[in-house]
């Protein structure tokens, strides 16, 4: 007996959902134009539940919102609350597609700001370089298609993960670092108010949370 996934449907139904990988991909370089305005182009890869991307939607309802995500039940619960209480919801459309696949999805220079927050870092050590996100060859994609003076925004409560991104970042030689942070939350820009579900629910656990910003310069 195959068990259907409940959230699939919902899925497929939703206008603001794309799931179609020929669909997502001819879009590349024409986000703008798909959205129907020009405002600037903000990414979030692995929205999770939504509570971070939402947010960032109903507040800046000048900026286009594109969220990347892989599973069904994220990706509706995610639309969801980007629609509600949201007067201008129109601003914003989610991709079901791997974080990896970006350089066939955005033109050079199309995105203005990304957000990765805690990426799955993959523990064992075999499982890395397969699954890992923040790679050489993402990280050199991910410069492509920012815009000069764009910025990526990263997070982790993985040490390692952050110190080999790190160590990534100082080899390519492409992007600036403009801020390195140990533990986030006792730093002056931490916002209780700006937080994924995912930090929300490790906060007092004692981990600290890894804080790294990017800025792609000539």
């Amino acid at each position: 007996m195959v068990i259907q996934n409940p959230y699939r449907e919902l899925v497929l139904a939703d206008n603001d959902i794309l799931v179609e990988l020929e669909t997502i991909y001819a879009q590349q370089g024409k986000w703008s134009e798909y959205i129907g305005n020009t405002n600037p182009v903000v990414l979030e890869i692995g929205t999770g539940m939504g509570n971070f991307f939402s947010k960032q939607v109903i507040e800046n309802p000048e900026i286009n919102y594109v969220g990347m995500e892989i599973r069904y039940k994220r990706l509706f619960q995610t639309a969801e609350k980007s629609r509600k209480n949201n007067d201008s919801s129109d601003n914003f459309v989610l991709l079901k597609d791997f974080g990896q696949n970006i350089d066939k999805i955005f033109g050079v220079g199309e995105v203005f700001e990304s957000y990765i927050f805690f990426p799955d870092p993959w523990g064992k050590k075999q499982s890395q370089k397969k699954n890992r996100l923040l790679q050489t060859d993402f990280l050199t994609h991910l410069y492509t298609i920012t815009q000069d003076g764009g910025k990526l925004y990263f997070k982790t409560d993985h040490r390692e993960y952050f110190e080999s991104v790190l160590a990534i970042i100082e080899k390519l030689g492409l992007w600036k670092i403009e801020k390195i942070i140990d533990n986030y939350e006792s730093d002056e820009i931490f916002d209780m108010g700006n937080i994924t579900e995912f930090e929300a629910f490790y906060r007092g656990k004692n981990t600290d949370i890894n804080y790294l910003e990017l800025v792609k310069t000539l």
